[in-house]
């Protein structure tokens, strides 16, 4: 068989994951799960899309690096995504030297094959920034609702996209100031020259999926040129040949499939021709949300062709989520993150329900699905445990009782076994084919079988006869349907379906399904699933608390004079160690412009000694000296602090030297 390389989406590293996020992941998994089973060499690919506007804009408010930022991200990403059994075999990052060269060679292969073209725009330019700037960097009144306060390129209240020329009183978000129009210049992907190429790639084979079809295709008949560059400032690669213009975020983001396959390979001694070369023995499969299939279907492509690379098999396309009938929502409480939902739901099998409901729900169509509660806890007990959790253990009880966890050496009921065996063929297929749906009512509806079978024949009743064949064959029967059911839902929820591995001392692959199993001991059986109650999920839907507010503060007025008395200015910190008899206190060393002083400060609760080494803070230079838990203190580091108490240290927005004096 073909090698098979699958991907995901890019998570955007602005955000941790929520569990729209996971209805891909989990698609994704259950796909690449599937296939693996048939003994295929499957690779499951996927990075964080790390650059753009909306990256330095979020590192710049919480006074970090881009870098430190999209670190924090990728750490709460993995987490995530391992809490619900996504299992990448690399989960890497658009910004590394692997993505930037093939980014440079994706664009000067469309250059040398004229697809990028030059053009003259007017873009908003700020007179106090000396800078153009880039959506993020530009707030105003959005032209669809009304709404104040809006960023560049959409309405966060209303969700309407736009340009951002199009904002009413647009200001600079840097100064506030209103910026002007002034022309530049940028670099556009022109893909009128490949229209035909498209058509001809888009119609082939399996490529896009049937509901998606006439929509995209009808792009193709209207191939406007898109603009892949950004003036600084930005966070990305520099194109090459430039001195500030930088690849917009979409043009590098897709490139990070190829380029976090190189990574592996590099890592595990492979090449990534073997994968990606245009006539490799393999084949490419993207998973996506229907908001991102433009750039999937139209650019995408047109850039791998440029520079010969394995086009893509198949798209497949999903919907969105919705909770409870609506769009999320933070103020409902129903914009849910995966951290959140796995630590809120009180459930040891939290995570492993979700993907069981999740594929009850996907139609390998573009439909939306919805999340509901009462529905989610009906659909996983009536399934999972009381329909093949039940079989599985009464069946396994009744061995572990009367055949001493043997498998009686008989044969099985092979009318029975045949129903197996296409249950089985119907799961692979639409496991495979993507309408997981079907798969899971097929699941289903042989545990159903199975129940019906144990009852109707009435092994407790059996085994009292003298004949003990007609118990051997009900026995036989039901155990290797417990084993098959296994197999059926390791692609699905792959810890559950590992106690059943466990039981059977086996790693089930496709082959599991079928009756084989005779004459063995196995292992005592653990209870499959536990089941689902409302009170569960009472926290699900909290919402964020407010902040705690400050009361008004009563203050002594004080002269000017008065003020003038109190020098502040700034230090860099030298040394820091906590002390060893408070929990609050920490002795700090200080360069203050001319010597090294030491500063007694509380709060130990709120820095690592770590932090600070480096730190540039505000501190009172003309404060008596004092003793302090038998140290000297020669002076008072300023810092700020909220209702709950939690402690900032001061510093200045701008980098001064050790010594500045602050008025």
């Amino acid at each position: 068989m073909k090698k098979l390389l699958v991907t995901m989406a890019l998570p955007y590293a602005n955000g941790d994951i929520h569990i729209g996020h996971m209805v891909e992941a989990v698609q994704t998994d259950i796909f690449v799960r599937a296939q693996k089973m048939t003994g295929r060499e499957v690779r499951f690919i996927c990075a964080d899309d790390t650059h753009g506007t909306p990256i330095q804009v979020n590192a710049m408010k919480q006074g970090i690096t881009p870098e430190e930022l999209i670190a924090r991200a990728w750490d709460n990403h993995t987490r995530d995504y391992a809490l619900f059994g996504i299992d990448f075999d690399i989960f890497s990052s658009t910004n590394s030297d692997e993505n930037r060269q093939w980014a440079e060679k994706i664009y000067l292969a469309m250059k040398a094959d004229g697809l990028i073209k030059e053009k003259t725009i007017e873009q908003y330019f700020c007179e106090h920034d000396k800078m153009f700037l880039p959506d993020r960097f530009i707030k105003g009144t959005c032209p669809k609702c009304g709404a104040t306060d809006q960023y560049g390129d959409n309405c966060e209240k209303c969700g309407a996209t736009y340009n951002a020329e199009e904002l009413t009183s647009p200001a600079c978000a840097l100064c506030g100031n209103t910026p002007i129009l002034r022309e530049t210049s940028h670099f556009f992907m022109d893909m009128e020259p490949k229209r035909e190429f498209l058509k001809s790639y888009l119609t082939s084979g399996e490529v896009l999926q049937a509901d998606m079809k006439a929509f995209i295709m009808n792009w193709t008949e209207d191939l406007q040129p898109r603009c892949i560059s950004r003036d600084e400032p930005y966070f990305g690669f520099k194109i090459p040949g430039t001195e500030d213009k930088y690849f917009y975020v979409w043009l590098d983001a897709p490139v990070g499939y190829v380029s976090s396959t190189q990574k592996w390979c590099d890592a595990n001694g492979r090449d990534v021709s073997e994968f990606w070369g245009k006539d490799a023995d393999s084949e490419v499969v993207h998973c996506i949300g229907k908001d991102i299939v433009y750039f999937h279907s139209i650019m995408w492509p047109v850039m791998l062709d440029s520079v010969d690379c394995k086009l893509p098999s198949r798209i497949m396309i999903h919907g969105f989520l919705t909770v409870e009938g609506e769009k999320m929502s933070k103020s409902r409480g129903t914009f849910i993150q995966a951290k959140d939902y796995a630590d809120r739901v009180n459930h040891a099998d939290a995570t492993q329900f979700l993907r069981l409901y999740y594929a009850s729900k996907l139609t390998g169509g573009n439909n939306d699905l919805d999340f509901n509660i009462d529905e989610f806890i009906n659909r996983i007990n009536s399934t999972l445990v009381n329909n093949i959790g039940n079989f599985q253990n009464r069946a396994s009880t009744f061995l572990d009782r009367f055949f001493d966890s043997t498998v009686p050496d008989a044969d099985w009921d092979e009318t029975i076994a045949a129903e197996a065996v296409a249950a089985a063929n119907t799961v692979r297929e639409n496991l495979i084919g993507g309408n997981y749906r079907v798969a899971f009512d097929a699941i289903h509806a042989l545990g159903s079988v199975a129940n019906k079978y144990f009852q109707d024949t009435k092994p407790w009743e059996l085994v009292k006869l003298d004949d003990k064949s007609t118990v051997n064959v009900a026995l036989v029967t039901c155990l290797n349907l417990v084993r098959t059911l296994g197999t059926l839902l390791k692609p699905i929820v792959p810890e559950i379906a590992a106690r059943i591995e466990k039981q059977f001392g086996e790693t089930f692959d496709w082959s599991s399904a079928a009756f084989a199993i005779r004459g063995k001991k196995i292992g005592t059986a653990e209870k499959l699933a536990l089941p689902l109650e409302t009170e569960m999920f009472e926290t699900l839907y909290a919402t964020t608390p407010e902040k705690p507010v400050l009361p008004e503060p009563e203050e002594e007025l004080i002269e000017f004079p008065d003020f003038q008395k109190v020098k502040l200015r700034v230090g860099e910190v030298i040394s820091a160690e906590k002390m060893k008899k408070s929990k609050k206190m920490m002795k700090i060393q200080i360069n203050d412009g001319w010597k090294t002083r030491q500063i007694m400060s509380g709060i130990a609760e709120h820095y690592e000694p770590e932090q600070l080494i480096g730190k540039k803070v505000v501190f009172v230079s003309n404060l008596k000296p004092a003793k302090l838990m038998g140290e000297l203190s020669e002076g008072m580091i300023l810092a700020a602090e909220d209702a709950s108490g939690a402690l900032s240290m001061l510093s200045t927005e701008k980098e001064f030297d050790a010594g500045s004096l602050i008025s």
